[in-house]
């Protein structure tokens, strides 16, 4: 997958793009919908999207935390949903105070648009005038597909992100799997800590969460991680480690079943399978010993 972030480097590619936009935190089951329908004979298949969050610069106040706050783990999904081409698109005022039908114009004279998908909420340019039905009426002047989808449901509800974090804050791990399409993960590469947990026998990977990410209460969950292109299971704690740390900032520290090696440096990618239970502070490093091994006959 070729990444850009900028109009002009569109310039170099020799094929027309069918492009979805959208900001696709999370890249949950609605999001790959779109990208699905970007296959067009003869086209590349983009995704344009931005960073930050808009909001975060026209409403900080009112900024979400997210599903994918990690740039290079929400690529990955986006290339693994079938983007040959993802451009990120620094979002600023500039940008957000552009009519709507001038930033379509500037994106089809960079490289022709061979198609363009969107959700029916999606909204861009200056004011939110960019609408579906302004991308139809632009498309058909010029020859271009348009597909507007229908937002996603499960059962009776709609998949977006919004929901999803909702569910990920309430611990419903499983419905926020069903709408994601995949376990909810936690990416982060692998810091030193303190060592206490090999020193007791159970070799953590600590791993600092990305700032602005959205996650489920704190505590202690099953989790799988792939190594090498090995499946482990195990146990990890997300929270503040009140017994063995003071800091105000949460991490994942986590302990993979019947692995050996060294994973400092490594970054992995964590999903959350099962709450076991709520993080909580010990009175002795011999009662957190005890708890991790029962924590582990939990699995």
């Amino acid at each position: 997958m070729k990444t850009l972030s900028t109009l002009a480097e569109l310039q170099e590619l020799s094929h027309p793009i069918h492009w979805a936009m959208g900001f696709f935190d999370g890249v949950h089951a609605g999001h790959r919908c779109i990208i699905d329908s970007t296959a067009t004979p003869g086209a590349l298949r983009g995704v344009l999207t931005f960073a930050p969050h808009p909001a975060a610069v026209l409403a900080p106040e009112r900024a979400p935390l997210l599903l994918t706050p990690d740039a290079a783990y929400k690529a990955q999904l986006l290339q693994e949903a079938g983007a040959d081409v993802l451009l990120t698109l620094p979002f600023t005022r500039e940008l957000a105070s552009t009519p709507a039908l001038d930033f379509l114009e500037q994106l089809h004279n960079a490289c022709p648009m061979a198609g363009v998908s969107v959700g029916t909420n999606w909204r861009f340019g200056k004011g939110g005038s960019g609408t579906p039905e302004l991308l139809r009426q632009f498309a058909a002047a010029r020859g271009i597909r348009t597909c507007v989808h229908e937002l996603a449901t499960l059962g009776e509800e709609i998949i977006c992100s919004t929901r999803i974090r909702q569910l990920i804050a309430a611990g419903q791990l499983d419905t926020a799997a069903a709408m994601l399409g995949r376990p909810f993960c936690i990416p982060g590469a692998v810091e030193h800590g303190q060592q206490l947990a090999r020193r007791l026998g159970f070799p953590t990977a600590n791993i600092p969460i990305p700032h602005g990410m959205a996650l489920p209460p704190y505590g202690v969950y099953a989790v799988r991680c792939l190594v090498g292109g090995t499946t482990y299971h195990g146990i990890a704690n997300l929270g503040l480690r009140p017994t063995v740390d003071h800091t105000t900032h949460p991490h994942l520290e986590v302990h993979l079943l019947h692995f050996h090696g060294d994973l400092y440096g490594q970054h992995l990618h964590t999903e959350l399978l099962r709450f076991l239970r709520p993080e909580q502070r010990f009175n002795s490093i011999d009662e957190l010993q005890a708890q991790i091994s029962r924590d582990l006959a939990m699995l």
